[in-house]
Formats: structure tokens, sequence, C-alpha cells
């Protein structure tokens, strides 16, 4: 089994620097001299994060026996249009924290963070330009990035219309995510496959996986919001946020009746009214109704199925990639598996 993390862990150590390199290089030569967009990109790049869409990339290559190198501008790229998402969604939440510090919105304004974002996924496009491939190879790759980036959106724009849904259904939400935030999977992993070379077929097989393991990451991510850590200033930010995530819509679901009343006043209250104790009601509902016991079987199956769909295709490598993925996703998480 591949082991993804130490996979990982090196390919930073060797070529991150160099993708931050790209990014800020990119910014340098495309901003004019004293504009705040270049004091607002160093603000969002040099936080720091995972970095995992700058790196996932070149994991692809390095799994294919490709060197992971002429792929750097493409890492900028997807970190870049990662930041971007960011951005927006911090305003569109309201999330006052992340990666331990004040939002964009927070920090320089909300009108600034608009302009940020905007300008962030511009800068996508131009490092992606920096790759020293073919002509033919570049276009298709912007091409796939402008369909991947209108897929997260889309998906962010299904996310605000769920939030007045009062009978949200899992098809909904997985619909959703499988474009907010599957589609920033898809892009590095199978936008990397079809750089080095890979068959159509093979490189769909792995978008298709992609979006598995973005569901994983997304039932992750909802799970720690309550049940772990996710570098916020506190505990139970989408439920301020009236968010249906995978444990608000099972519990929306198969709550008794009062249950689940009780736990959409909760999520339609405004954010500045919801207390610690109504936090701590949406997470005993979570644990009562099953919805934590769902999401973690859920997210498991997820990986499965990513895993299960290069093996058939008979790619055993790319399979153990792919899981490997999903455990690294998954390790925050196990202890609640126990």
């Amino acid at each position: 089994m591949v082991n993804v993390e130490r996979k990982l862990e090196h390919l930073r150590g060797q070529y991150l620097g160099r993708v931050l390199d790209t990014i800020r290089a990119v910014v340098a030569d495309s901003t004019p001299a004293r504009s705040t967009l270049i004091d607002m990109s160093s603000y969002v790049v040099e936080t720091g994060g995972k970095r995992l869409r700058a790196l996932l990339p070149l994991l692809v290559a390095d799994a294919l026996g490709v060197d992971p190198e002429p792929l750097i501008p493409f890492g900028a790229a997807c970190e870049l249009i990662h930041n971007a998402t960011l951005v927006h969604d911090d305003l569109q939440d309201g999330d006052e924290v992340r990666r331990g510090r004040a939002t964009v919105w927070r920090a320089f304004g909300p009108a600034q963070a608009i302009d940020l974002g905007d300008a962030l996924f511009y800068y996508a496009v131009l490092a992606a330009q920096r790759m020293p491939v073919s002509a033919e190879q570049r276009e298709a790759c912007v091409r796939r990035m402008m369909l991947d980036t209108l897929s997260v959106i889309d998906g962010q724009e299904r996310e605000m219309v769920l939030l007045k849904e009062p009978n949200p259904t899992l098809p909904q939400y997985f619909e959703m995510v499988e474009g907010k935030t599957s589609g920033l999977f898809s892009l590095p992993i199978a936008g990397a496959a079809e750089l080095c070379g890979v068959s159509f077929e093979l490189t769909e097989i792995l978008s298709s996986a992609a979006r598995h393991l973005g569901v994983l990451f997304q039932i992750q991510d909802d799970v720690l919001d309550l049940f772990g850590e996710k570098g916020r200033d506190k505990a139970g930010c989408d439920i301020e946020e009236g968010k249906r995530s995978v444990l608000a819509v099972y519990a929306l679901q198969h709550a008794p009746p009062e249950d689940a009343a009780e736990l959409l006043r909760i999520l339609d209250l405004e954010r500045v009214l919801t207390t610690e104790a109504h936090i701590a009601h949406a997470r005993q509902s979570f644990e009562d109704s099953g919805a934590l016991q769902f999401a973690l079987a859920e997210a498991v199956e997820r990986r499965r199925r990513a895993g299960a769909l290069c093996r058939d295709a008979g790619h055993e490598a790319l399979a153990e990639l792919i899981e490997g993925i999903g455990d690294v996703f998954l390790a925050p998480i196990r202890p609640l598996m126990a």
C-alpha cells in the first residue's frame, strides 16, 4: 500500500517552496505596483493550510512515474483556485477565522474579499500558462480548470439554496458536495493525469474517483466542525451558519418529529442568536439520530468506491494511491470510529 502521507511530506519538502514562488511571481508580474491585491494575496498564500491542491498534481505525476517538476505551475493554479473559493466562501458564510487568523473579509473588508477572490481565479489561469507543455495541452488544461471551477461555483450556489430548504435530502446534499468540494479534487487529480499523457478513459475514471474523495473530504469537514478541530475559533460554526451538513440532513430526516423540528429551528436562527446550548443540542441530536454513525460509514464507503473504480479498470497502483489519499482524509475522524 502506498504511504501517501509520507509521499506528500516528501513532495512538500521538495516542491512546495517552488509552487509558492510561482504564485508570488504570477502575482508580482501581473499586478500593478502598490496594488492592495499584492498584500491581500500574500496574506492568503502565507497563511498556510494543508496545501493539498498544490501537492496532489505532483503526487499523481509521481505515482505515474512522471517527473513532477513540469506540473509545479499547475499545482500553483490549483492552490490559487482553492484559495479563491475559500475567500468567497468565508464571506458568504460569515466566518471570521480560518487557519487561526482573521479571514480576508474581516481583515480587509467584504468588498476587498470579493475583489481578491476574483483576482485569484485569474492568477490561476496565468499560473497555468507557465506550464512547459504544448499549446494543446495548456488549452485542454485551462478548459478543465474552467469547467471544474464552474462546478465548484454551482455547488456553492446549491449550498446557498439548501440553507433555505426545510426538508433537505441526502441526494441534494451529495449533488451539492460533488460540485462544491469534489471539483477541487477532480481538477488536481484528473488534470494532472491528463498532463501526464494518461488516456482519456483513465483520466475520466480518476475524475470520478476524485469526486468520491471530495464527498469523503466534505463529510470529514462536516464532522470535524462539531466533533473535532477545524482551526476555527470555536466548534459549531456550521450550526451557527444554518448549514445543511450531512449530519444535519440525516438528522432532519431520521430524528423524531419533535427533535427534527427543534433542530430546524436552531439551524434557522440568526447567527448572533445561536448559543452554546443550541450547538450542544444539535450535537446531541446528531448522535441520537444516528447521523454521526451514518456520516462515518459513508466516508469509509466513499474511500472504497473511489479505489474500486481504479481497481476494476485494472489499475492497482492508482487504486492504492486513491485509497491512500482517502486514508489521509479519514485520519482526523478515525478516533470517532472506535
